[in-house]
């Protein structure tokens, strides 16, 4: 749990490294949806199927405005791809009508 830990902890350099030199990070999903909403309270946001069904994207998001970006394989592996503050969602989809 300690690794896990670590990990997530590390997660936060993301906000502050550039995405081409950041380190993926990943655990078990069960882990990193547990380390989401402890360490940062983000819940998840909304979620699809990507590359074909065998990847699961998830947003998740706190009300203080940080966000993650937590992708997962049918294994059961989590990863950060990406993560920062300010979230603000919309209201309605692009090319809805207002």
């Amino acid at each position: 749990m300690k690794f896990v830990l670590g990990l997530f902890a590390a997660s936060a350099l993301l906000t502050s490294v550039s995405f081409a030199h950041a380190q993926q990070i990943c655990a078990p999903r069960g882990s990193a949806v547990m380390e989401l909403e402890k360490q940062f309270e983000e819940k998840v946001f909304g979620r699809g199927l990507a590359a074909n069904g065998q990847r699961l994207l998830e947003l998740f998001v706190s009300k203080t405005g940080s966000w993650t970006v937590l992708v997962s394989d049918p294994k059961g592996r989590s990863c950060v791809m990406a993560s920062g503050d300010n979230w603000q969602g919309l209201k309605q989809l692009a090319g809805d009508a207002a």
